[in-house]
């Protein structure tokens, strides 16, 4: 053999024995994968000199799930633009760079996850979002946050309210003999721990009894408001799955003369999938939980079950996709006032889990909404609760500036939780053109205004508002004709959308202002009949909400003259009638106002109608025409408002003997009101009175020491018909 052929064959067996040595490698760090020992995985996958896509991906999984977010990061970004990656891929690193803080990168990223899956709930809530993270990284100072001092190097989470105590679940040292390690975090397996409340703090940690903590996970717990039902989550100790894992199961145990019962498994329990963080309700007979059975919407979903007077649990209902995502929905709590507080990593968040609350409808849900900072962070924050009154609660986070893995955090609620809608829409001219600058008015249900904004550059415009309310809107524009829309927030949707179109002003527009004469207010929905007294076409219209009308004058040329009567009517609003005359000189618009006045209790009818004086002959009391034509007017009145009393009062002046004259009015009034009478239904709502010279409102006396000198007007001031009215 030649010292050439040598060489080959040492540097042959060389190879066979590094590759010997990376397949044994890598067969190890796939074992340690799948049973969760990432630690491990890892180290065996980063000693390969060679690392193919899928050890780069699983590399990558292994340090996000032991919070080693640097590390993740540098992987995925190694997969993401190879052909092999999936769309999954991409969400996960944008996850994982919104965790780092990366967010002007993370919206990149999730940019091109939307554009290969603009199906996925995620992907629509980025694009209907962009921008999204600066939103929520403002702080309303609406919490008070305090990490507790009970928190320890270990695992503490999953807080629950039992009693006047609190029970959470822990990997700190409890009363195990044998200590078990879990392979994912090389920690202990859990237990369930309670702890007295001292202002917010935990105190004189014990463990649970051995009823609870078993040899693997136990936790977290929930418990009925009196505290005789729990439901709480634990390993499976009856078998693994088709793969070999152990999954969660939910176990219920009850109270019995102050001992808990032995724990029953949920009916619902499986070999092959987890169901776990049970959150019930004050009664007991509701549990909400998290699973990822199959038939749901992501990884792992929370579905709902009932219990019966038997004890039975109903199937589990899944909450659909108003609160489940294509990722993960979990730790769910339930307040008694309708409230359902969650984790998710499908919202959008800050990074890794967010809490969220929703509230409870007829329906379902309303659209769920991210509680913000400083309770939310760009890491894992999950388990809230809050107690009855909605003041303080305790949150879990693993949030680097913690003490340990999962830390437990005290809450004080400064603002009440609301669910808030955001009303948008688009401004545009009857030409489809955008309208920046237009005044958009938000009104309350009241016809209160409620904000008044300006559309932006490109028309758009938006309001946050109130959920299951009823709002106007109005657009407002030089040259344009104002623009009202009516929007509800009764929905489960967080946006409204309404777009106003603003029609372009004619060259000349007749435009009429109705205000309340009592306080110059304008009037809403008033009926308006106009009739163009040079064609004789008539027409029928209604005040806008700012209480205007417009007449267009489409077929107008300069220096024509228009003529219109117009008729307005409102419920408890006196009718009105008016003509408007003129020229049109100028291009433009042209604008008159119009008073009307309220019909109110002890008002004069005859003066709200601007009735005419009713003459009679001399001496008689016969309605003549043109009286008739001025009753008419309160005939009309008092049928559109069929329980409207009248007094019809008659009055002279001083001139003639005082006994002629109340004898003279009384007939006249009596006469005026049978006219009345028997043309409006039940005529008993009117009566006639005549006072003669007795009421007059001016100082001409005729009689005695008081006799004045007074012109014919102020004779005729007293000369009067009065329609009082007393009761509505």
């Amino acid at each position: 053999m030649t010292v050439f052929k040598y060489l080959i064959v040492v540097a042959l067996l060389f190879l066979s024995f590094s590759l010997s040595a990376q397949t044994g490698q890598l067969k190890k760090g796939d074992k340690f994968y799948k049973i969760y020992s990432y630690s491990e995985s890892i180290e065996k996958f980063e000693d390969l000199p060679y690392k193919t896509f899928e050890i780069n991906k699983k590399l990558a999984e292994s340090y996000y799930k032991t919070g080693d977010y640097f590390n993740a990061e540098f992987y995925y970004s190694e997969i993401v633009d190879s052909p092999k990656s999936t769309s999954e891929d991409i969400y996960n690193y944008a996850s994982v760079l919104a965790i780092n803080q990366k967010y002007t990168e993370a919206e990149e990223w999730m940019e091109k996850f939307y554009k290969l899956e603009k199906g996925d709930s995620r992907a629509k809530l980025y694009f209907e979002n962009k921008g999204f993270y600066n939103l929520l990284l403002t702080d309303k100072e609406q919490f008070r946050v305090k990490n507790l001092d009970i928190n320890t190097e270990q695992q503490d989470f999953g807080t629950a309210f039992y009693n006047d105590k609190i029970v959470f679940a822990s990997t700190r040292k409890g009363t195990r003999l044998i200590k078990r390690i879990w392979n994912w975090n090389k920690l202990s397996f859990l237990d369930l721990f309670i702890a007295d409340v001292e202002h917010s703090q935990l105190k004189n940690v014990k463990p649970l009894k051995k009823t609870f903590n078993k040899k693997y996970h136990e936790g977290p717990a929930s418990y009925s408001k009196d505290g005789s039902f729990t439901a709480f989550t634990r390993n499976n100790y009856g078998g693994k799955s088709n793969d070999g894992i152990i999954k969660l199961q939910i176990f219920t145990s009850e109270k019995e003369n102050d001992n808990w019962k032995e724990a029953i498994p949920f009916n619902y329990n499986n070999d092959n999938y987890s169901v776990g963080h049970p959150a019930l309700t004050a009664d007991g007979k509701t549990m909400y939980f998290a699973s990822d059975m199959p038939g749901g919407h992501g990884g792992v979903d929370i579905y709902v079950s009932k219990r019966n007077k038997l004890g039975e649990w109903s199937a589990p209902k899944n909450l659909g996709r108003t609160i489940n995502t294509e990722g993960n929905e979990m730790f769910p709590f339930i307040h008694k006032d309708g409230f359902l507080f969650f984790a998710s990593d499908g919202l959008l968040g800050l990074g890794g889990l967010d809490i969220y609350f929703s509230k409870i409808k007829e329906n379902g849900f309303t659209k769920p909404k991210n509680v913000g900072v400083p309770v939310n962070s760009n890491f894992d924050d999950f388990a809230l609760i809050i107690d009855k009154k909605m003041r303080k609660g305790y949150f879990s986070s693993n949030r680097t500036e913690g003490k340990g893995d999962d830390d437990i955090y005290s809450f004080r609620l400064l603002k009440p939780f609301t669910i808030d809608v955001i009303i948008k829409g688009t401004v545009k001219d009857d030409s489809g053109n955008t309208l920046a600058n237009t005044d958009v008015s938000l009104y309350n249900n009241q016809g209160e205004i409620i904000k008044i904004i300006a559309s932006d550059k490109n028309g758009n415009y938006e309001f946050t508002v109130s959920p299951d309310s009823e709002y106007k809107l109005q657009g407002s524009k030089p040259k344009h004709i104002t623009a009202f829309a009516n929007i509800s927030t009764k929905t489960e949707d967080e946006f409204v959308y309404k777009n106003l179109t603003l029609e372009r002003l004619p060259d000349f527009t007749l435009l009429c202002n109705v205000t309340d004469k009592e306080n110059n207010v304008p009037v809403a929905g008033v009926k308006v009949s106009y009739i163009n007294n040079k064609t004789g076409e008539r027409n029928i219209s209604k005040t806008y909400d700012n209480g205007e009308f417009f007449i267009k004058l489409n077929e107008y040329k300069l220096n024509d003259s228009v003529n219109y009567t117009f008729t307005f009517e409102k419920d408890g609003f006196a009718p009105k009638i008016t003509t408007y005359n003129g020229i049109l000189n100028r291009m433009g618009e042209y604008s008159f106002n119009i008073n009307l006045q309220k019909i109110k209790i002890g008002e004069n009818l005859g003066q709200i109608l601007e009735i005419n004086p009713i003459y009679f002959d001399f001496n008689k009391y016969n309605i003549r025409p043109d009286a008739a034509n001025e009753l008419d007017k309160i005939v009309k009145i008092m049928n559109e408002y069929p329980k409207m009393e009248i007094e019809l009062s008659s009055h002279t002046d001083c001139r003639g003997s005082s006994i002629y004259n109340l004898k003279l009015s009384d007939k006249r009034a009596k006469a005026s009101a049978h006219y009345i009478k028997v043309r409006i239904t039940n005529p008993t709502r009117i009566s006639g009175q005549g006072y003669g010279e007795n009421k007059l409102i001016n100082k001409c006396g005729c009689e005695g020491g008081q006799k004045v000198e007074c012109t014919e007007a102020q004779h005729q001031q007293n000369r009067r018909t009065e329609f009082k009215i007393i009761r509505m």
